[in-house]
């Protein structure tokens, strides 16, 4: 199986999961159809989602599964399969396959459904946990498994009741850690601290002696990329859907600007198009950024042949006659791994999105302080300038986590203010001590 990106005569990108006969999965297809691409879905979410089928069909063919002919014949998922599948959900699907390797390279039978229950368990709660993913991930998986054998069932055997969409989504593990203790081991928050922040700005220094790449370009288009997202919490999708057009000046004050654009561009080439998630926007750039931008454009992109017919700020630095081409997300997942080598730690695009809310929420509570603004303002900045309309739970998402870390400091000092006066007189029995 895989999943083939397509593009529509109307310029709408999409994608078709294709069976091992290489030829269209009818069921798979429809179900996102009607339950994500007509309600508008990203194209990117309509792509997750075939991912997740694809997924969802390999672990029912290693357990022996036909889900089309289950559903004809009435016959639903029972409880051991139910727990099979949401263990192998919770692993990665490299770890999967290893493990359906090593069974076939070992000429092992998965024991069908009709062999004793007990045999069945035996033979199919085998897993190694050392494949486990986040448990974000595996909620959305398990979401997107029982609905569509949800769907399945009512389509074929609508006559009997099922209950298997609700027993699979009770499977899933938190989508968040509990309430109250997301600040610190949240796995769906994942964040550069700022000496983590600071050490790869220093790597992607054009001169710095660590810096990755060879080509002189490449060295300033990516510090470009990389000080972009960290200054201004872009999105990947959005920094790729930048114009050379959009970053501009204020004839009032001088002052440097980039025009953040949520529409979809129906005319953008690019197989996996970039789209944005959030509103349109205009956001600052600083003396620094404006620079580095000015002497990618002037001095590097501008030598790039056929750079001028593309639209975009990143494009290609390919050599050799090749033709330039608008950057893709894959392009820059890419040179965040590359990164990760040198530093030793995991880069990814949205790590800077989620470290610039920490920096904006430590600068707020400073203003607050100073009585420069109040919490609602700085909360309503925080709104426009990631693109979030108003009340948006995002928005309260990174308030909160920075409430639970300020408070869970601020008890720690309490403590070892006391454990301090504590230290010093605990011992000394003087009923005159004064607390």
């Amino acid at each position: 199986m895989k999943i083939e990106r397509i593009k529509m005569s109307g310029g709408e990108n999409y994608s078709v999961l294709l069976g091992s006969d290489g030829l269209p999965m009818p069921y798979p297809n429809l179900f996102v159809t009607l339950h994500h691409r007509n309600k508008s879905d990203a194209s990117n979410t309509c792509y997750i989602a075939f991912e997740h089928l694809r997924y969802f069909y390999e672990i029912c063919s290693f357990l022996n599964i036909d889900l089309v002919e289950r559903c004809r014949s009435g016959e639903f998922l029972k409880k051991k399969e139910m727990e099979t599948i949401a263990k192998w959900a919770k692993s990665t699907v490299k770890a999967f396959r290893e493990h359906v390797a090593v069974n076939k390279a070992k000429n092992i039978i998965v024991l069908s459904p009709r062999k004793n229950k007990l045999e069945t368990a035996r033979a199919t709660l085998v897993i190694n946990h050392r494949g486990d993913i986040e448990s974000s991930t595996a909620y959305n998986r398990l979401t997107t498994f029982s609905k569509y054998v949800g769907w399945l069932e009512q389509e074929f055997f609508p006559s009997k009741k099922s209950t298997t969409e609700q027993k699979l989504q009770q499977l899933r593990p938190r989508k968040y850690s509990p309430k109250g203790h997301s600040w610190d081991h949240d796995e769906s928050y994942k964040s550069l601290t700022s000496p983590q922040v600071l050490r790869v700005l220093d790597v992607v220094r054009p001169d710095s002696p660590q810096n990755p790449w060879k080509n002189e370009s490449l060295r300033f288009r990516n510090q470009l990329i990389i000080n972009m997202l960290e200054a201004i919490g872009f999105r990947r999708g959005e920094l790729l859907k930048v114009r050379t057009e959009d970053i501009k000046t204020n004839p009032n004050n001088g002052l440097r600007y980039v025009k953040v654009r949520s529409e979809v561009d129906q005319y953008d080439e690019r197989l996996d198009r970039p789209e944005g998630k959030t509103l349109g926007r205009l956001v600052p750039m600083d003396k620094r950024l404006a620079d580095m931008y000015d002497n990618y454009l002037i001095n590097h992109r501008s030598n790039v042949n056929g750079a001028e017919r593309i639209p975009y700020l990143f494009v290609t630095h390919h050599h050799r006659g090749s033709q330039p081409r608008a950057l893709s997300s894959a392009a820059v997942n890419k040179l965040c791994r590359e990164i990760s080598e040198v530093v030793g730690f995991r880069v990814h695009p949205h790590a800077f999105r989620h470290a610039w809310n920490d920096k904006f929420s430590a600068h707020a509570d400073k203003r607050i302080a100073e009585g420069k603004t109040s919490e609602s303002k700085s909360e309503s900045d925080r709104q426009k300038l990631m693109g979030w309309s108003e009340g948006s739970r995002m928005a309260k998402t990174y308030s909160k986590r920075h409430d639970d870390k300020r408070a869970f400091e601020v008890g720690l000092e309490l403590q070892e203010k006391d454990s301090t006066k504590i230290n010093s007189i605990v011992g000394a029995y003087d009923d005159d001590i004064d607390w």
